[in-house]
């Protein structure tokens, strides 16, 4: 019996399950032991090698040191010199054990003790430990133990412990931590010696890594968020299983055409985390809103077209997701992550997932771990394509340029056409280092390459069944019908889809009976929808105020101009009340941030009218390039709105030429 392995024969002595045994008989897949008091049990030699060990006293002969390093990291902890002196021990320590017994073996041990330059006993001691180790039982004990520092231990926890309080902090120097390091050892430990100035530095910079504690402090809090131990992650076995969906500031300023004013924009993203396509993307200055967070679920649901050209390619499509994870490019999700804000749990959000089958799972708040191929995307958008557009303003202050939104020269909707074409042309064909085939590990994949291997080797298509699923991301509100349509929100809708059933009570139950469903668009409240409960069709009913208006009108903006109607006392001109604010943007007179985040959206919003083939491609080639300056100069250059106060003299005098002058005194 050696260290390393266990000799089972008849009358071995093993301690297995707790118990000592005496081996009785070995047969091919098990063996019979003996307990004490005359009890046998049949061992299978599988379990043998989990949980049996020798009883023998040669079993312990192997040295403790030894026996806790592997013989492989021994052996790969020799220098190429050492490895080679090893190599000519073994031959030598070979040939002894070859003679072991024998006559000569003296004389052989006394040559070899000669050769090697060590003593007799020395040479049997290591031959001993060759015989029970093999190579690795004549490696220099001293190779085996810890490195000893000349820095004590606890200089290193209080300086771990100080660096530590910099996550949310300003950064530090080195000089700062080392002081501070310094301090907390001394007040722990009065007799204790610190490191000298070039040791301390390089131990700073030795126990930092990782923590970036000297770096960007964005970076530094970003790293401090990962959870610790082993790193979970979701493991999806096909498209469509998993949808990530999270929010990203624009590093990009916008231009919105009215006032020609730069805005900020948040990008909202549905990605698939099986093969990284993008499945859906809405841009909205200044913030979104859960009807933007609606419209991603519906690109989800439809295949969608990456670019306004007619030859823009479309991405993969596979159905319904099963799981969207809130914070095919047209699979139906399974599942969901969605991020905390109140976008994406809002009611209408959550609402819309129900009605689909769709389970939504929130990520952890303040984790972007959570959501990392997000993330990474978003660094690829801006390295791939932000940063070479006007207006790119970087991750961070630090990065910032001077006066860079003076080069702001995209509208919000053709920023958003320009990255749907980055997306199919670029994103969706370029490989990632992420995506691989476990049968061909070493080659990269495209998203659209790893979504034809997901569907070809899944076979499941979760495919959208209704044709009207637009109306399952709107908002449901039940009212009467009367004989002069349904009223919402002070807003009263009529159509011809009413006649059948006006004034006339509806047949649904529940906690809105006798009531119709009435949906509506939060995002454009100049019309709602309702559904004949005898053919299925789906018919439009217009606001009646809504003449004049020709560009999408929000709820939230005729929720508010009705609020600034009512304190002016004046009655509601919806018309009117978007230009006024719209003026008063212009003019700098917006009374609040809300009414200037209202302005921008409203701004930003492409107008509904229809548009004759000639009009339509007029508008696809405009620039995406505004001649800023020759706007301002046109503004400059126009007569002021307000004259100046001392106009009123000279008028008066212009008025008055026989009147008396008046004196001005100055106090």
């Amino acid at each position: 019996m050696t260290g390393s392995v266990l000799e089972v024969r008849v009358g071995t002595r093993l301690w297995f399950d707790g118990e000592c045994w005496a081996v009785c008989e070995v047969r091919g897949t098990s063996v019979r032991l003996q307990g004490d008091g005359g009890r046998y049990r049949t061992a299978a030699v599988t379990d043998l090698l989990e949980g049996a060990s020798g009883l023998d006293p040669d079993s312990h002969a192997v040295d403790a040191v030894q026996r806790d390093l592997l013989s492989a990291i021994g052996l790969e902890s020799l220098t190429l010199k050492q490895r080679t002196r090893l190599e000519a021990e073994v031959e030598i320590f070979a040939e002894l054990l070859a003679v072991r017994g024998a006559d000569e073996a003296p004389a052989r041990m006394r040559s070899a003790a000669t050769k090697l330059g060590l003593s007799l006993r020395t040479v049997q001691r290591r031959l001993r430990r060759f015989d029970e180790l093999g190579p690795a039982g004549l490696i220099d004990e001293r190779l085996l133990k810890d490195t000893r520092r000349s820095v004590d231990p606890r200089w290193d926890d209080a300086c771990t412990e100080v660096l530590s309080r910099y996550t949310n902090r300003s950064t530090p120097s080195q000089q700062t931590v080392i002081r501070e390091t310094n301090r907390v050892f001394l007040e722990s430990v009065p007799d204790g010696v610190v490191p000298t100035r070039s040791v301390a530095y390089e131990r700073v910079v030795e126990l930092d890594a990782g923590r970036h504690t000297f770096g960007d402090a964005p970076r530094r809090r970003s790293v401090a968020k990962r959870p610790q131990g082993v790193l979970g992650q979701l493991r999806p076995n096909r498209p469509g299983e998993y949808v990530l969906m999270d929010g990203y500031k624009l590093d990009v300023f916008a231009m919105e055409p009215v006032t020609m004013r730069w805005v900020n924009t948040e990008l909202t993203l549905a990605m698939d985390l099986y093969d990284r396509s993008v499945k859906g993307l809405r841009l909205r200055p200044v913030a979104a809103k859960s009807a933007d967070v609606a419209s991603v679920l519906l690109q989800c649901l439809t295949p969608q077209q990456w670019g306004r050209r007619p030859d823009s390619p479309s991405g993969p499509y596979a159905g319904v997701p099963e799981h969207v994870v809130l914070g095919s490019v047209g699979v139906f999700p399974d599942t969901i992550v969605i991020d905390h804000g109140k976008v994406y749990l809002s009611e209408h959000t959550m609402g819309v997932c129900r009605r689909l089958g769709i389970s939504v799972q929130p990520a952890i708040p303040d984790k972007p771990t959570d959501k990392p191929a997000l993330e990474r995307f978003f660094k690829s958008l801006r390295l791939s394509l932000l940063d070479k557009l006007s207006g790119y303003k970087g991750p961070n202050i630090a990065s910032r340029g001077k006066d860079v939104e003076q080069g702001a020269f995209y509208y919000v909707t053709e920023l958003e056409d320009l990255i749907r074409e980055w997306v199919g042309d670029v994103y969706h064909l370029r490989a990632h280092r992420g995506l691989r085939d476990p049968l061909l590990p070493k080659v990269d994949l495209s998203p659209q390459e790893m979504f034809n291997r997901g569907i070809e080797f899944s076979g499941l298509l979760r495919l959208p069944a209704a044709e009207d699923l637009r109306y399952e991301l709107m908002e449901v509100q039940w009212r009467k019908i009367h004989h002069y349509g349904v009223d919402i929100d002070g807003r009263r809708y009529d159509g011809p889809g009413l006649n059948t059933y006006r004034a006339r009570r509806s047949d649904y139950g529940g906690a809105h009976a006798g009531k119709w469903p009435i949906l509506v668009d939060v995002d454009d409240v100049r019309a709602v929808y309702f559904q004949d409960p005898a053919d299925k069709r789906w018919h439009r009913l217009e606001w009646r105020l809504a003449t004049g208006i020709n560009a999408p009108f929000s709820k939230d903006a005729a929720d508010y101009t009705r609020r600034i109607s009512i304190a002016e006392h004046r009655h509601v001109d919806p018309q009117q009340a978007v230009e006024d604010l719209l003026v008063r943007w212009g003019r700098e007179e917006v009374m609040g941030r809300r009414e200037r985040n209202l302005a921008i959206r409203l701004a930003t919003q492409p107008s509904s009218h229809a548009f004759d083939d000639d009009e339509v491609t007029d508008r696809a080639s405009l620039p995406g390039v505004i001649d800023l300056l020759t706007a301002r100069q046109t503004r400059q250059a126009a007569p002021p709105q307000h004259p100046d106060d001392l106009d009123v003299f000279e008028r008066y005098y212009a008025e008055h030429p026989d009147s008396e002058v008046l004196e001005v005194f100055d106090e």
